[in-house]
């Protein structure tokens, strides 16, 4: 946290939190540090039950949020979920068949897919408006954006890592 100021420092000291002072570190960022330290301070069987929320993560910088995208790549083990004021994204590694359980009174109907890392040969889905079936996508190409979330449950199967966002609600 190279770039804390004095006084919020001082506030969490102050509420008991442990501050760990890794600012000499230039080549990961903060992000990288914090959830790099979760995974290393949770237990092994807790691991697999972990899911970290981190909010602030969008809406700033582009290369800031780019790079709090790439955490979720580099911990692809992790569930790892970036919140927004009006979206959310997560990771949804190759290696596994997602069903994601939308909760539509604060997530939808907006959502949207697209490869990470490498393009993808074959991506289906079901339980949105217009559902993939085998399809290719990649930058360049097609992504699946402005899709619409049609059931309360999505299944995901790809041969390439994606980025699953959907919109929030506001509840204010």
């Amino acid at each position: 946290m190279d770039s804390i100021r004095p006084e919020v420092k001082r506030f969490y000291s102050s509420q008991g939190s442990k501050i760990s002072d890794k600012s000499h570190n230039q080549e990961t960022t903060d992000l990288h540090k914090c959830i790099s330290s979760i995974r290393h301070r949770t237990p092994d069987h807790e691991k697999a039950n972990l899911c970290v929320l981190v909010t602030g993560a969008l809406g700033g910088r582009f290369d800031h949020e780019a790079a709090n995208i790439n955490v979720l790549y580099v911990f692809s083990d992790m569930r790892i979920v970036l919140l927004s004021d009006d979206c959310l994204i997560q990771l949804l590694p190759k290696t596994h068949h997602h069903e994601i359980y939308i909760e539509s009174s604060v997530e939808g109907p907006h959502c949207g897919i697209f490869p990470i890392g490498a393009p993808s040969t074959s991506t289906t889905t079901t339980g949105l408006k217009w559902n993939l079936s085998d399809a290719e996508m990649r930058f360049g190409s097609m992504i699946s954006t402005s899709n619409i979330v049609d059931s309360d449950k999505v299944t995901v199967q790809s041969d390439a890592d994606l980025l699953w966002t959907i919109s929030l609600r506001n509840l204010t």
